[in-house]
This record gives C-alpha cells, structure tokens and sequence, in this order.
C-alpha cells in the first residue's frame, strides 16, 4: 500500500461527503449518549422509587411521633388542669372552713375562773366528720373543772365534750385533756 493517496474527487464534493461523514458520527454520538442516558434513567427509577418509599415511611413516622406528642402534652395539660381545679376547690372550702386560730380564740375567750390552759390541738373538718379539738390545762378544783366543762358544752358551735372520768381523782391542781368537737364557728 502506498502512503500518499490521491483524492480524485473535485472538492467541493470531497467538503460535502467530509460534512456527511461528520454529521453522520455526531447522530451516532448523540444516539449513543441518549441510549446511555435512558439505561441510566432505567437504573436509576428503583432507587427513585425506593427513597420515595423511604420518605413517606419518615414522614407518617414523624406524623405519629407528633400526634403522641400531642396526645401526652394534651393529657399533661388536662393533669394540670385537674390539680389546678382541684386546688382551687380546696382553697375555695378554706375560706368557709374554721380556722385553728379562730377555733382557739373562741375557747380562750370563754375562760373560767380556777382554770389555767397549758395547750391544744386542733383537727380541721375532714369529709362529713365534724372539726376536733383537744384542750389541756389544769383545774384548780373538781367544781371549776366541772363548770368550764359544762361551759363548753353548752356553748353553740361544740358539739360534744369527752371529759374522762379519771380527771376527777384529784381534788386540787387537776390536769385535764378536754376533747371537743364541733363547727367551732362562734
């Protein structure tokens, strides 16, 4: 074969088979890039369709994880509410409950004569029971403690007086646990 080879055709058909020549390798590259483009679009929609999948799955995951949120934030608001509305009912029945320095007040204010007081203890209503108090002291006589008994149970807001029998035994300088019940609202 000889290196140097004649081109016998004219040139300007010689140009144009060089431009057919060209345009046909540009169809064939831009076919072959579209075919490689297409299996690339084929392996690439399972992928596609499988982060899709992923996506929705975390989606309804964080739909439920707020919608327990929700629920937990709802039942602490609703627990806050029921302490709140129960607190407030407690106060409320304070004001119209007797207090312990009332309650105090009106027996000390019935004092006798022959009897000192050395101390109480006071129990607020509780449900239907009534309020109780227990008075200590010390009676000069059997007579003094028997009226200051007698006082106090006859007083309207005191219900019963438990006095116990064994507070007699002494005659002078007597101690005494007096147990009162009653609304104690004078």
């Amino acid at each position: 074969m000889m290196r140097d080879l004649t081109n016998l055709l004219p040139r300007d058909r010689a140009r144009s088979l060089l431009q057919l020549y060209f345009l046909r390798l540009s169809v064939v590259g831009v076919a072959m890039l579209t075919v490689v483009a297409l299996a690339h679009g084929v392996f690439l929609l399972p992928t596609y369709l499988f982060l899709g999948n992923q996506v929705a799955e975390r989606e309804a995951s964080i739909a439920s994880l707020q919608q327990s949120l929700a629920g937990s934030e709802e039942r602490e608001v609703s627990e806050r509410i029921a302490s709140l509305t129960s607190d407030a009912a407690y106060l409320k029945g304070l004001g119209d409950a007797p207090h312990a320095s009332a309650a105090i007040a009106a027996i000390v204010e019935r004092g006798h004569a022959g009897v000192r007081l050395t101390g109480f203890s006071y129990a607020p209503p509780a449900g239907d029971a009534l309020a109780k108090m227990t008075v200590t002291g010390v009676a000069d006589s059997r007579e003094s403690l028997r009226a200051y008994e007698q006082m106090l149970a006859d007083q309207p807001f005191i219900d019963t007086t438990e006095l116990p029998i064994s507070a007699y035994a002494k005659e002078r300088e007597i101690p005494f646990t007096i147990t009162l019940t009653g609304s104690f609202k004078p």
